[in-house]
Order: C-alpha cells, then sequence, then structure tokens
C-alpha cells in the first residue's frame, strides 16, 4: 500500500544538504488572494545550525509572473530524489534581491517521501468515475453552486499524485487560462469518499478517439497535514489503478499446457 512516509531526522538532514549540494531543481506552491501559485525554483545553500534554507528566486511560473513572496507566507517545496519525491512545508523569512534574487526560508521541520511512480498516470480500468470541477477552486466551491451554472462534469481518463485528465464534452474549453485555479471533486472508489481537491489548469488535449479532455494539476497538497493525508489517499487509488492495468494487460495462461 503506498503512502507519504515521514523521513527520520538525522536522514531529512543529510537528505536536504545533499540536494543542496547538487543545486536539485524544485518547485514551490504558494497560496495567494485568487488561489494557488506553482513556479519552479532550485535549492541554493543551507544550514541547519541557524535553521535557514535559501532557493533560487523562481524563474519560471505556471501562466502568469512569478509570485511576490512575503515574509511569513507559507508554502510546499518538492524536489526529486532518486526514484522518489520529496516534499516539506516551511514558511519565508526574507526576500533577498541580491544575486538574481533568492528566496531564505526556515529549515523545514519534516521532510516526507513518496515513490514517483505514483505520479505515473493510471486508468480507472473497468470503471466510470465522474468529476465535477468548476474555476475558482476548492474556496469557491459554494459560490460557483449558489450562481446557478458554473459546476461541469467530466470523466476521469487518468489519475495520478500529481494530477489528472478529465474527458469532456459540451464545454467550451476556452475558457480556460493556463494557472487557473480549478476546485475538483471525485470518488475513484465505489461506495468511497468523495474527494474534494485544489488544481490549476494545465492544458487542453484531443484524444486519439476524437474526444477531448482537460488536463489539471494538484497544488499545496504538500502545505498542510490534511493535504498530505489527501495526497496518501490518492497514491494508494493510483496504485489500485495501475495494478489493475498490469492485471488487464498480463497474457491469459489459464488452461494452457505446460
Amino acid at each position: 500500500m503506498e503512502k507519504l512516509l515521514r523521513i527520520e531526522e538525522a536522514k531529512k538532514n543529510e537528505i536536504v544538504l545533499a540536494a543542496i549540494e547538487k543545486e536539485m531543481p524544485c518547485v514551490i506552491s504558494r497560496r495567494n488572494d485568487v488561489g494557488w501559485q506553482v513556479c519552479k525554483s532550485h535549492l541554493i545553500s543551507g544550514d541547519t545550525c541557524v535553521g535557514r534554507l535559501r532557493l533560487a528566486f523562481p524563474h519560471m511560473c505556471q501562466g502568469e509572473a512569478a509570485p511576490e513572496f512575503a515574509c511569513g507566507d507559507q508554502v510546499g517545496v518538492t524536489f526529486r530524489r532518486g526514484h522518489k519525491k520529496c516534499m516539506f512545508s516551511t514558511k519565508v523569512i526574507e526576500v533577498d534581491e541580491s544575486d538574481g534574487g533568492q528566496i531564505v526560508m526556515e529549515w523545514p521541520d519534516a521532510v516526507q517521501e513518496m515513490q514517483r511512480r505514483v505520479y505515473q498516470r493510471a486508468a480507472p480500468v473497468g470503471r466510470r468515475v465522474h468529476v465535477r470541477f468548476w474555476i475558482g477552486g476548492v474556496a469557491a466551491r459554494a459560490q460557483v453552486e449558489e450562481s446557478g451554472p458554473g459546476i461541469m462534469t467530466g470523466v476521469l481518463k487518468d489519475l495520478s499524485a500529481g494530477g489528472m485528465r478529465i474527458t469532456v464534452s459540451g464545454i467550451d474549453v476556452g475558457m480556460f487560462a493556463e494557472g487557473e485555479s480549478i476546485g475538483c471533486a471525485f470518488t475513484p472508489k465505489p461506495r468511497g469518499e468523495t474527494i474534494v481537491i485544489d488544481s490549476v489548469f494545465r492544458h487542453v488535449q484531443m484524444e486519439d478517439d476524437g474526444t477531448v479532455s482537460v488536463g489539471v494539476q494538484f497544488v499545496g497538497l504538500e502545505t498542510t497535514l490534511a493535504g498530505r493525508n489527501q495526497l496518501a489517499d490518492i497514491a494508494r487509488v493510483v496504485s489500485d489503478f495501475q495494478r489493475s492495468e498490469t492485471h488487464q494487460k498480463r497474457p491469459h495462461l489459464a488452461g494452457r499446457g505446460t
């Protein structure tokens, strides 16, 4: 069963310091007044004794300019380590504009890691999973429902720990802008709990069968305990989907002679 593993203290510091030494690329998630922003950076330096970590100022952000970080901002940071993805939540201490710009953050109290294979897309074999989604993110759900039309529906095309594709019809896909906050609600397991999650719009894709799918990326899960628990739940679902796909592709050997 896939789950998000917390790394013990000494190993945590070793992993972060090794990532700093390699200047590992990373992704920063931050919530602002209009939703989540996701931008790319890389680790520069850090000191466990003073409890500080420095990242390069983001050089690219989805859909818009890099966010304006402020002291006290809560952010999520993820980076790769071999076949695993590491993540932690921390706070911004200072924005240093020298040397091309750096963000000074608190040294992470905890680091979690997850197998990267759950970030590979898997389809719900033999299941038709309906997805409700709307512009504005989870926080806007009540307002969108009250205002009438605004909740859209589709069918889950595939899912990973990083996002999902939704097959849609009768929807003007031109209404979405890259990086726009999208709230999603779906129940991936029969009689299971409904997952309600924040995401950002990534792309529209024409599928081989002539249908259209909307791709969204999950955001902000690493910034809170509830979000990390939700990520672990999604990872378990993805693992179930992957096992079903493998079973379906496995040659049927029953009844064959030896």
